[in-house]
């Protein structure tokens, strides 16, 4: 009996819970009071403090200490060395991808390297011993 009264109770208060999430939801503007900013006003209103605030500025972002001037100027990039076929033949639309890697800027491809002569040779990799 005690069973069946706790099973009939259960079943009265299972709606509750999903009446609860039923109701309306509130207006987005329910949820949080909107507030404007209030203007915000200058303590000063002399122009010589701001130009010095400027110049103070100025002199983070610009400092002229000889640290600064004796900074190395950028170099160059040096130019591209020439990239030759197994053939010693030149290969046009080659990139340096890395120390001994090139890679065919029209196929995609990457291909393995040696120096040889003011450039660097594709290894054939069919040739005995590689």
């Amino acid at each position: 009996m005690k069973s069946t009264s706790f099973f009939l109770l259960l079943a009265a208060l299972a709606p509750v819970p999903a009446l609860a999430q039923l109701r309306p939801l509130p207006a987005p503007t329910e949820t949080r009071p909107v507030t404007l900013p209030s203007p915000s006003r200058s303590t000063t209103t002399d122009g010589d403090d701001q130009a010095a605030a400027n110049a103070r500025l100025h002199e983070r972002l610009q400092p002229s200490s000889p640290r600064a001037a004796a900074s190395k100027p950028v170099a160059a990039p040096k130019p591209a060395a020439p990239v030759y076929d197994h053939n010693g033949q030149r290969m046009n639309g080659m990139r340096q991808a890395g120390p001994n890697r090139v890679m065919d800027t029209r196929t995609g491809r990457y291909y393995d390297t040696e120096p040889s002569g003011d450039g660097q040779r594709i290894v054939d990799k069919n040739a005995g011993g590689h």
